[in-house]
């Protein structure tokens, strides 16, 4: 299970770089991209370390070359072209980890070590708090994802449904939380203006890789199995396919093994539809719980909605400042997430969930006739 190997992962340092990357704030702060280069060159491992490294051992690698290579492309420097056969080994280690061929949000957050040994791009607080949020909210996420997986498997008129519910909320506040936290600790300015800049895609040979980004929580994942995995918004499709690659291999598998069929939600309607079991209190009580799911995820999309807002505004203000540099010297602001989409694409999944929540109110209201009438009228499916 993915939750017991982050602890591992982050503990491995294949190659002892310990020592080394302490330095990579201070060459950030001085833009120093030719140190950054001979560093990089000092750690790349050769592609016999690459073939005797286990899955552990290569993640541990991707980490901490990945923070080299966000570094380099944040002073505009791409990283294939200065590191001898890094393309070679990026590809060999992708082999290895199951994912893309360079770091991603595991690496940065769960898979980076804590402490002394944490790696940063800018030794600050405020990313020391940012890495901590994602962390804070990765392993209760994955649980609520596992839980999802198996309220599939239970009958929506078993008692059970809603005690598996109750444990998925438990779960999720702690992924409210995270959010919370990164609000609270980390500033959006600075992290429009600076800690965004280390999260660009790079380029492997005609291909563009994206960086680390929150956008790459299975929180899709956890929408599929509840309410999405039907869906047949293209753009909202579009976006989850893009990520995809980038997620833990489990989080992948459950999320091809639901894909086009339907979700948790329908699902639940749809038995009582077939079955007229709309007056069983047992199965009130499973919907009521569905509910509650949806209500915290709306309270998790809310802020991180606005936080997303109001990071990329800083952008926009920043330009247009009295006394500011000029436009064109403002190549280094991001008016979208590292992913590419823009803050927009939150309001969109936001409509979109709480349509699929408003159609399963219908079935916590005391009058649970008329939520049914209003289904087999036509309005279930969507």
């Amino acid at each position: 299970m993915q939750i017991d190997e982050n602890e591992f992962i982050a503990s491995l340092d294949p190659l002892n770089a310990d020592d080394l990357l302490p330095v990579i704030p201070q060459l950030n702060k001085n833009h120093n991209a030719n140190a950054l280069i001979e560093l990089a060159n000092q750690i790349m491992p050769s592609e016999a370390d690459v073939r005797s490294w286990d899955y552990y051992e290569a993640n541990a690698a991707v980490r901490d070359v990945g923070f080299l290579l966000g570094s380099l492309k944040r002073h505009r420097v791409e990283p294939c072209s200065v590191i001898p056969n890094l393309q070679i080994t990026l590809t060999m280690l992708s082999e290895k980890t199951f994912l893309p061929p360079r770091d991603t949000l595991l690496h940065y957050t769960v898979w980076n070590p804590c402490g002394t040994r944490r790696r940063t791009y800018t030794g600050t607080l405020d990313e020391q708090c940012l890495i901590e949020s994602v962390a804070m909210a990765m392993n209760p996420l994955v649980k609520a994802i596992y839980l999802l997986v198996e309220l599939h498997r239970i009958p929506i008129q078993s008692a059970a449904f809603k005690a598996v519910c109750d444990r998925i909320t438990i779960h999720f506040q702690k992924v409210i939380e995270g959010i919370v936290f990164a609000r609270r600790h980390v500033s959006l300015s600075y992290f429009s203006k600076e800690l965004r800049l280390y999260f660009d895609p790079i380029m492997i040979g005609d291909r563009e890789y994206l960086g680390p980004g929150a956008v790459e929580m299975p929180m899709f994942v956890f929408d599929h199995l509840l309410w999405s995995s039907n869906c047949m918004d293209e753009e909202y499709n579009t976006f989850k396919k893009t990520y995809v690659p980038y997620i833990h291999w489990e989080m992948r598998e459950i999320y091809h093994r639901l894909e086009n069929k339907p979700n948790l939600i329908d699902k639940s309607i749809d038995t009582i539809i077939t079955r007229g079991i709309a007056s069983d209190p047992v199965v009130y009580e499973s919907m009521k719980g569905l509910y509650s799911i949806m209500q915290q995820l709306k309270s998790f999309r809310m802020p991180h909605k606005t936080v997303a807002e109001e990071a990329y505004s800083h952008v926009i203000a920043g330009k247009s400042k009295p006394g500011c540099p000029l436009i064109s010297d403002f190549h280094e602001l991001r008016n979208n997430g590292s992913g590419g989409y823009s803050p927009g694409i939150l309001s969109h999944i936001l409509k979109l969930s709480n349509q699929k929540m408003e159609r399963l109110g219908e079935y916590v209201r005391p009058n649970l006739k008329s939520g049914l009438s209003c289904v087999l009228s036509g309005n279930a499916s969507g």
